[in-house]
């Protein structure tokens, strides 16, 4: 089967960032998914193409990744599956010892790295190593602690990922609210948010696809601003209740722009 290169926004490999007259910074995003977050992230550097260059998409295994979804082998898959916030930290602190020869991130200190992750059963009590009785929230909690003392920052969705992509559509419901997860109320698997994007006609294809028109320069300010007034303590960057803080990497890309750039 041949390798198909999908549509990620990614870096070049030596990015000569002495040619980039706005900023040399370069926004690092280590998600949780590995599609309908690669999908978006590639419909946001097709969005803001002036500064495609300076968001880079960071893999466990840049050949998984870069393979289309459906052509993914069970090792890639598998490689991908490991998805919970402590390896994105990983995934982030491997990447800069590996690229370092590159990047010189040293020489570059505004260069920013992002965890995106989901809280769905990450604030669980159940155990996840019971040989050291460490739980899914104690494992959350080492993960938010190692990004504070790397200077990496995060976006957290309040279940998961699909409200920040609802958000672009439409303004929460309570009915939508009632599945936040807070000390209070569990994690709830449910396929709710699939529905409600293809009852507004903007559907995940195959549970996990996004169509890029769907997605425009217009729905992602609908979006920040809807998020923004979700987000009731800004100093809270993980909210205990239907929430997500992915609408500040968007205000973070958009401020990149060059003045009186044209979007998609």
């Amino acid at each position: 089967m041949p390798l198909i290169r999908s549509r990620i926004p990614f870096t070049p490999q030596r990015p000569y960032r002495s040619h980039r007259s706005a900023t040399s910074k370069i926004i690092f995003l280590s998600c949780e998914g590995s599609v309908t977050e690669e999908e978006y992230s590639a419909r946001i550097s097709e969005i803001y193409s002036p500064v495609r260059s300076k968001i880079q998409f960071i893999s466990v295994a840049e050949d998984a990744v870069f393979t289309a979804p459906k052509y993914r082998t069970e090792d890639q898959a598998k490689l991908l599956s490991k998805v919970r916030p402590k390896h994105l930290v990983e995934r982030i602190d491997a990447f800069k010892a590996e690229k370092n020869d590159i990047y010189q991130f040293s020489e570059y200190p505004e260069d920013e790295f992002w965890i995106v992750t989901d809280v769905d059963k990450n604030w669980s009590e159940e155990l996840i190593d019971s040989e050291r009785r460490k739980s899914y929230r104690d494992e959350w909690n080492e993960a938010i602690a190692a990004c504070q003392e790397k200077g990496y920052s995060y976006a957290v969705s309040n279940p998961f990922f699909e409200i920040w992509l609802l958000l672009h559509h439409d303004d929460p419901s309570g009915e939508d609210k009632s599945f936040a997860v807070s000390d209070g109320h569990p994690y709830q698997k449910t396929d709710h948010f699939r529905k409600r994007l293809a009852g507004l006609g903007v559907p995940l294809k195959d549970r996990k696809h996004i169509k890029s028109s769907d997605y425009t320069h217009e729905k992602v300010q609908n979006a920040i601003q809807r998020a923004e007034e979700l987000h009731l303590d800004k100093e809270d960057l993980c909210p205990s209740y239907f929430a997500t803080t992915v609408y500040r990497i968007l205000q973070k890309i958009i401020d990149m722009l060059p003045a009186q750039t044209e979007t998609v």
